[in-house]
């Protein structure tokens, strides 16, 4: 029972996503400084945190309140 409350936690549930992500075959130009699955997963930020904006959410980031609880959130790599 524990393995499964694991993997059906918060950051459980975004490792499996991220590896959702990373399955997924880049297209974009050669030589990105991001990667397509860090990409979405930003993308996935903002959705989930409710955000109304990106501009919003690239000034919130700063806070440092924020910038804890984002690095907090992804760091299932």
């Amino acid at each position: 029972m524990g393995k499964l409350r694991k993997k059906l936690s918060a950051p459980g549930l975004l490792a499996t996503v991220r590896k959702s992500f990373r399955s997924i075959v880049d297209s974009r130009r050669e030589g990105s400084p991001i990667s397509l699955a860090d990409a979405l997963m930003s993308g996935l930020a903002v959705f989930s945190l409710k955000y109304p904006s990106l501009l919003q959410f690239d000034r919130q980031r700063d806070d440092p309140a924020e910038a804890h609880n984002l690095r907090t959130l992804s760091s299932t790599r």
